[in-house]
């Protein structure tokens, strides 16, 4: 059974989650794991960059299209008079008519060449030839390059009424020459654009109307195109980088020395594997989309703003340090919350996996409803975390929502204003109302990035603390590589103590186990025994004393040559999904058909094997639920006798063997450890009688050693142990 710490948290406090801030550093870490993916993933987020700057392309569609709507001028004229504009350095009122003979100044910096040259806001610009506006707009727009000097243009200027230039009246027309600046790069795109337009005239609006929403949807599909593809490879990268952090979780806990589990809740440890993982898993997934995806739109959104009026920039300075604040405000708390819920997931795994290991008791004390009481209670404990993240999440939304809000309406009321006072066409307005809204919208959507990345970095942590922590081969330097036994095991002096115990498992143990012995360790439960015989393969280390090998202390051979001179059977006879063949040559990657039917044949497991469907090839279950305990124990030994070490450990569980199986495990056990020093716990008087020595254990220590008949004469201890646990003694003799 499972024993689960009551504590939320592991009773280890160096196994605990530190109470900090976003970790830059565990961050840092977990990016190293997408490292090796890096290709691919710039693929994916080069889609993005694409998919962000189609996206905006779209949306700047929306200024023609409410040009079309709104105004009376020829889409074509639209752009001749905002390149003109812009390379003059002024900007002209709409043209009610293609046939207008002037075009009239509405705003111009007070230190550019224009305003030098006696241009005033009011005044209208007319071709001096006598052509039409549109057409002056029209040479001045699509003027040829000139390398990196100007061009110049004579107009003839009417002053705008009341103003006086000098001696000139207001309303006398003379000719000014206006400076033209080479075409930028989005003039170009512009001039581009419009030669992609075809003409039409005013009453063909419709049919221009819908070229354009042509062109906006191939676009969008284009752009959703590269946004699939961009998702896709991003999940990909992320998916494949958490099978490494798994598979590097995976090797470090198989590695790690038996003292971590001593005071580790398995349970707690598995939610790590789980839970955290998908933790950190969904914040790279959002920090590669979201986090990446969002701010591109953002900043494109901006830079469209910016080209329509740069006075935007005033409310997005308003806003954001109150954004940032939030963020940073509402992601501590995340993070805690997180943190701690992440750890009553652990505890509702474990006391959900004791309920079910033990589910026969359970029904057995019909005890059912108390069961379910208790799940319950640690549901609602884990309920009230979860609340307490849902809560945070569920505010961080609205109040980005209202802070947007806020922050549009300040920028819609300043540009309508701009509009009734004739500083701002209508198109334009909404061009810029539309930019503001889809400026926020990404920064909406990017409300629960920090919370998901602080919420990934809590994960990460606890990963991260496991994968820190030493291995076997960490806490050694040994290079010795032993042979197989030649003298003895000697234990000297040894003392452990089991992390958070109050009192030590081992006190001061001296015994020598010689070459090809057999001998029996026996004492009440706790006493240490299965603690002593798991020293020899250096499962713990002693606090105090040695154990030796020939003479060596074990510490200074190499942990892999200890343990192919050791075969170990557990207490509890452990089968792992698969088949008996996987089973019986456990740890042979390449196993031996053979030899394994014939270590199955030694340990009487092939007459059961053979009656299963499927034979060797069978798969046995996860725990070998398919086999009885008897059976279990038989494929145990066939392990061991297959692996076939000089050094036997046998821990007898046959409390729940059968009486005809425990005959066919002792018959087993006595042909095996023929020639072979062996170690036994023993619980049964057959085993007793097999063994050639005895030792006695009580409370850590070892109270007696030597024969049956003599431990029965002298030591009290053994004698009460033969009466009770072991039958009577008459059996033994």
């Amino acid at each position: 059974m499972m024993h689960v710490n009551p504590k939320l948290v592991d009773a280890d406090k160096r196994h605990r989650a530190k109470e900090t801030n976003f970790s830059l550093r565990e961050f840092g870490r977990i990016l190293t794991f997408v490292w090796p993916f890096r290709r691919k993933l710039v693929m994916g987020l080069i889609a993005t960059v694409i998919f962000a700057a189609l996206h905006t392309v779209s949306i700047v569609a929306a200024l023609p299209i409410l040009h079309i709507l709104l105004e009376k001028e020829d889409l074509h004229v639209f752009l001749d008079r905002t390149i003109a504009g812009a390379r003059l350095g002024v900007k002209f009122a709409p043209l009610d008519s293609a046939d207008d003979a002037s075009v009239v100044v509405v705003d111009l910096p007070k230190d550019g060449t224009a305003f030098a040259r006696g241009l005033r806001k009011g005044d209208r610009l007319e071709d001096p030839s006598g052509g039409s506006a549109a057409a002056m707009l029209a040479e001045i727009a699509h003027r040829g390059d000139v390398g990196e000097g100007t061009d110049s243009i004579e107009v003839r200027r009417l002053p705008a009424s009341g103003q006086t230039d000098g001696a000139e009246s207001s309303t006398v027309p003379y000719g000014i020459s206006l400076d033209i600046e080479p075409p930028d790069t989005l003039m170009r795109v512009e001039r581009w654009i419009g030669s992609l337009i075809p003409e039409s005239t005013a009453s063909d609006k419709l049919a221009i109307l819908m070229y354009i929403l042509g062109g906006v949807v191939t676009i969008v599909v284009i752009a959703n195109g590269f946004r699939y593809f961009g998702e896709v490879t991003i999940a990909g990268v992320v998916l494949r980088s958490m099978i490494d952090l798994r598979s590097r979780l995976y090797e470090r806990t198989l590695h790690l020395p038996m003292s971590f589990y001593a005071g580790q809740p398995t349970a707690d440890l598995v939610t790590r594997f789980v839970q955290d993982i998908q933790e950190v898993q969904r914040g790279m997934m959002t920090l590669f989309g979201k986090f990446f995806r969002e701010p591109l739109r953002a900043a494109f959104m901006l830079g469209i703003a910016f080209m329509l009026d740069w006075r935007i920039t005033i409310t997005v300075v308003f806003v954001v340090p109150v954004v940032v604040f939030a963020f940073l405000t509402i992601g501590r708390r995340v993070k805690k919350s997180n943190r701690k819920l992440l750890q009553a997931y652990g505890m509702m795994i474990g006391a959900l996996t004791t309920s079910l290991q033990s589910l026969r008791v359970v029904k057995a004390y019909t005890a059912e409803d108390i069961e379910r009481q208790r799940l319950n209670r640690v549901d609602w404990k884990m309920f009230r975390q979860q609340m307490k993240l849902a809560k945070l999440q569920a505010f961080t939304s609205p109040l980005m929502e209202t802070l947007a809000v806020i922050a549009g309406s300040v920028g819609m009321v300043w540009l309508a204003g701009r509009v009734l006072s004739q500083d701002l066409d209508p198109a334009k307005f909404g061009t810029l109302g539309m930019a503001l809204s889809m400026l926020f919208d990404p920064l909406r959507k990017l409300s629960d990035v920090y919370v998901r990345l602080q919420r990934s970095t809590a994960g990460a942590e606890r990963i991260f603390q496991v994968i820190d922590e030493p291995v076997e081969s960490d806490l050694s330097d040994a290079t010795t590589e032993l042979a197989p036994l030649a003298d003895a095991i000697e234990y000297a002096g040894v003392t452990y103590t089991y992390p958070n115990a109050d009192t030590p498992a081992l006190v001061d143990v001296n015994m020598t186990i010689r070459r090809g012995e057999t001998v029996a360790i026996v004492g009440p439960n706790g006493c240490g025994k299965t603690t002593l015989v798991s020293m020899l393969p250096r499962m713990f280390d002693p606090d105090q004393g040695e154990v030796r090998y020939d003479g060596l202390d074990i510490r200074l051979a190499t942990l892999g040559s200890l343990r192919r001179q050791v075969s170990v059977v557990s207490q509890e006879a452990v089968i792992f999904a698969g088949t008996p063949i996987e089973n019986i040559a456990f740890g042979d990657a390449t196993p031996d058909v053979d030899r394994v039917k014939d270590a199955a044949a030694r340990a009487f497991a092939e007459e059961f094997i053979l009656a299963i469907p499927g034979g060797y090839e069978a798969d046995l279950g996860e725990r070998g639920t398919t086999l009885s305990g008897g059976q279990r124990q038989r494929l145990a030994i066939a392990r061991a006798i297959y692996r076939d070490a000089p050094i036997l450990i046998f821990d007898e569980a046959t409390s729940q063997i059968d009486t005809e199986s425990e005959q066919k495990i002792q018959a087993a056990l006595e042909e095996f450890a023929r020639g072979r020093t062996t170690l036994i716990i023993a619980h049964r008087l057959s085993t007793i009688r097999f063994a050639e020595r005895i030792i006695v254990m009580d409370a850590g220590r070892v109270l007696d050693s030597g024969s049956h008949d003599q431990l029965y004469e002298r030591c009290t201890l053994y004698r009460k142990l033969c009466d009770t646990q072991f039958m009577d003694r008459g059996a033994a003799t």
